[in-house]
């Protein structure tokens, strides 16, 4: 099985899963050959070879990152020792954590599939290699509670967007782990760069990417490859642009998919070192813009469709001024409901007026009113 490359966005160590024929039908490089610099560059400037066919590396695993570097249990770990003294209360500790704070997400952040949500969520946290993982990314962060609960939450959408995307019960319990661990490698990435307020330099941003590289040796040893995957390949991109192989979408496991969408949905509405969180219209507005560019736009809608983005009751302000209260909610798509309208931008009173944004496109609210 392979997938149409582009030569140009093609790279050393990939593998054909065709061969490469020259205008005479003639055999150029065979399949199954490991490509190189020089091959690539000859197929590009000598034969000029357009498209080759590479064999699709869902099961590839990196090779160039020492196990010295991936071990939990060594120095990084030093200097929180004494928080580890006694696991067993603190694995308990965290699972109750977890279950908290899990709950809590579930009630207020879902239109629907909350129940579902739930009964998975709470079966994926009873595995306690999970918890233990989870519990060392607690400690070893300088910003623990709140990764804790990027993590959880990134989990819950995960799931809910597995539902809608029609997975049965077993993958969709290997998503929720999957997107539980799947930031695992920050755990050896120096804190530092982790959260650092301004914007990294080449190399500190290269040592920061290979926490995917270690996220996926930390795993691979104990859990499977759907698990496993998705830290790898979280930060790839639909058209081939991320990291670190630069693997397109076909390319990918489902999983990282889904996870890829809801952990940048998690981390622009997130507060970060460096900036504020972005407001929801925003973050929804670049999701949208990015379908079939960075994200598969089908499962960019299949996720968006189930958050319960606005509140009914909250007031908000339009993008033209008026200000509004959130009537209703579901059955409008992409965080466009129904608001009634009380004031224009010159304060007067519009009496209630309702209007349906998910009919109107010039209209989106542009933030909540608190």
């Amino acid at each position: 099985m392979g997938q149409t490359m582009s030569i140009s966005k093609v790279k050393p160590g990939m593998i054909l899963a065709e061969d490469v024929m020259n205008h005479n039908k003639g055999i150029l490089v065979k399949k199954g050959f490991k490509l190189t610099d020089r091959i690539i560059e000859m197929l590009f400037n000598k034969y000029n070879v357009k498209e080759v066919v590479i064999k699709i590396a869902h099961n590839q695993a990196p090779k160039n990152f020492s196990k010295k570097e991936t071990n939990l249990s060594s120095q990084h770990y030093a200097k929180n020792k004494l928080a580890f003294l006694d696991s067993t209360d603190h694995l308990e500790m965290i699972k109750k954590e977890i279950e908290k704070m899990g709950k809590l997400m579930i009630e207020t952040n879902f239109v629907r599939h909350s129940i579902k949500v739930e009964k998975i969520f709470m079966k994926a946290i009873q595995q306690e290699q999970i918890i233990e993982l989870l519990l060392k990314l607690r400690v070893i962060s300088n910003n623990g509670r709140e990764n804790l609960h990027r993590y959880i939450k990134t989990s819950l959408l995960a799931t809910a967007t597995g539902i809608n995307l029609n997975l049965d019960d077993d993958n969709l319990l290997l998503l929720a782990r999957a997107s539980l661990v799947y930031d695992i490698g920050n755990c050896i990435i120096d804190q530092n760069l982790l959260n650092n307020n301004s914007l990294l330099p080449k190399n500190d941003k290269k040592k920061l990417e290979e926490h995917v590289i270690a996220g996926f040796q930390i795993l691979q040893h104990k859990f499977p490859k759907e698990i496993c995957l998705p830290a790898y390949q979280h930060h790839e991109r639909f058209d081939g642009s991320g990291y670190p192989n630069g693997l397109e979408n076909d390319q990918l496991h489902f999983f990282s998919r889904i996870i890829g969408i809801v952990d940048v949905y998690t981390a622009l509405s997130s507060n970060r070192p460096h900036r504020s969180a972005y407001p929801t219209n925003e973050v929804i507005e670049f999701l949208l813009g990015s379908g079939d560019v960075l994200f598969e736009y089908k499962i960019i809608v299949e996720f968006l469709s189930i958050i319960n983005i606005y509140v009914a009751g909250s007031f908000v302000l339009l993008n033209n001024g008026d200000i509004g209260i959130v009537s209703e909610i579901n059955g409008n798509p992409l965080g466009k409901p129904k608001v009634k309208l009380l004031y224009d931008k010159e304060w007067r009173n519009l009496n209630g007026k309702e209007v349906d944004l998910s009919r109107n496109p010039l209209y989106f609210i542009k933030k909540v009113i608190d």
